[in-house]
């Protein structure tokens, strides 16, 4: 890494390192946002001319630009896919739903930055979309066996691999976690029961899973109100929900077979047209095609995202928007080490940003505006935790996974 010293040009180091600017306007220095400004004057400005300008601390600055150098090239230092076993160098793993990795990251770089700043050395932090990593890093978790593989805190989307039995006969059940979720919780999720018994789980946040129908292709007779109604021999092929090459979200499996069985499974499956992702959805409903499926299970962030909302319907069957965990590990043994990270993961601040990009939180303190957001409704559905503590979770993905693919197949859908 090349250091940043009091001789450079704001030119030389905002062209070089253009993340720094974000830093700069902290610090009063916002005018090198302007490009004609920064194009004019930064070559012809030394970096120390311009701190003794705004009176700010020679040495505090550059320590403090030093230190955010360190702090990006770390966090790009390897991906899970191609590494999982580094992610015991690692403080903090997170991998989040799509929709909410965007304003996380924005959240947690200025947290991370201060945070690096304050103890004076490298926060390091891995930050990834959650997508495919249940045929990766999830696979590479149920080889797991020792603490020590484990960063001291992972945040983690959907009904994953710390859900499997090895995970909670080598983890879970020795008890190496502890819960910081807020005692009450939102009423929001109070309500169902969200907060682990165990108190290992800390549960953060949820991505609801709702139905999005386009009014023009569903006659009003046949218009799904409840998420029983998608088994219907009517809906065959007519229903989309995430997938893609064989895989289909266990966030919509799980919950169906809890609800309905292996039988629902089988009957979802003859339902389902394809599988694809929420964004490749949006642009399916957008097209305004007539010849696309009427129906699509979906997050509600990506629900909000379709343009041309007179056309369809986001419905929030009778059984409730479906909840798709988002959850954090803490290990006990770093608990007091972590404390500032886990108290913004966990903070109003925080929350709110999550409540804002549709993804509700736990914190008591926000308003997470359900029944404005869900179309009236507020209801919610959580599988519970006597059936995720009491069943093989891994093992029934499995089987969930065979029969819904032999009758996808069998029933035409489209890969």
């Amino acid at each position: 890494m090349k250091s940043i010293d009091e001789t450079m040009s704001i030119y030389q180091i905002l062209s070089e390192y253009p993340y720094l600017l974000k830093i700069f306007k902290q610090h009063g220095m916002e005018k090198f946002e302007n490009k004609e400004v920064l194009e004019k004057l930064g070559p012809l400005l030394k970096l120390k001319t311009a701190l003794s300008m705004v009176s700010l601390n020679k040495d505090s600055f550059i320590k403090l630009l030093n230190q955010a150098i360190l702090d990006n090239e770390t966090k790009s230092d390897f991906t899970l896919a191609d590494s999982p076993e580094r992610q015991k160098e690692l403080t903090f793993l997170a991998l989040l739903p799509c929709g909410m990795k965007m304003p996380f990251n924005r959240a947690f770089d200025d947290f991370s930055t201060e945070y690096s700043r304050q103890i004076n050395n490298v926060l390091h932090s891995l930050v990834e979309g959650n997508v495919n990593h249940e045929l990766s890093y999830y696979a590479y978790i149920d080889l797991v066996t020792s603490i020590d593989e484990l960063p001291d805190i992972i945040v983690s989307s959907d009904i994953n691999s710390f859900y499997h039995k090895s995970f909670q006969d080598n983890f879970l059940n020795k008890e190496y976690f502890i819960s910081l979720a807020p005692a009450p919780m939102n009423i929001d999720f109070e309500s169902i029961g969200f907060a682990d018994p165990r108190s290992q789980f800390t549960m953060i946040s949820a991505n609801l899973l709702v139905l999005v129908t386009i009014d023009e292709l569903v006659k009003d007779n046949t218009r799904p109100g409840s998420w029983e109604d998608l088994l219907k021999d009517e809906h065959r092929n007519k229903v989309v929900m995430r997938g893609q090459d064989g895989f289909f979200c266990n966030g919509v499996l799980l919950p169906f077979y809890r609800m309905y069985g292996m039988g629902g499974i089988k009957k979802l499956a003859s339902s389902v047209y394809t599988g694809i992702h929420p964004s490749e959805m949006v642009k399916m409903i957008d097209s305004k095609k007539d010849d696309v499926p009427p129906m699509y299970i979906m997050p509600l962030f990506f629900a909000k995202k379709i343009q041309d909302k007179s056309r369809i319907t986001i419905n929030i069957p009778s059984e409730g928007a479906i909840v798709s965990p988002v959850q954090m590990l803490v290990k006990k043994s770093a608990v007091e080490r972590v404390k500032e990270i886990t108290d913004f993961l966990c903070g109003k601040e925080f929350g709110e940003i999550s409540a804002r990009a549709f993804f509700p939180t736990t914190n008591p303190e926000v308003n997470n505006n359900l029944e404005s957001n869900l179309e009236g409704s507020d209801s919610l559905y959580w599988l519970g935790w006597d059936f995720l503590m009491n069943t093989d979770i891994g093992a029934l993905k499995k089987e969930i996974e065979e029969v819904f693919n032999k009758h996808f197949y069998e029933t035409g859908g489209v890969v």
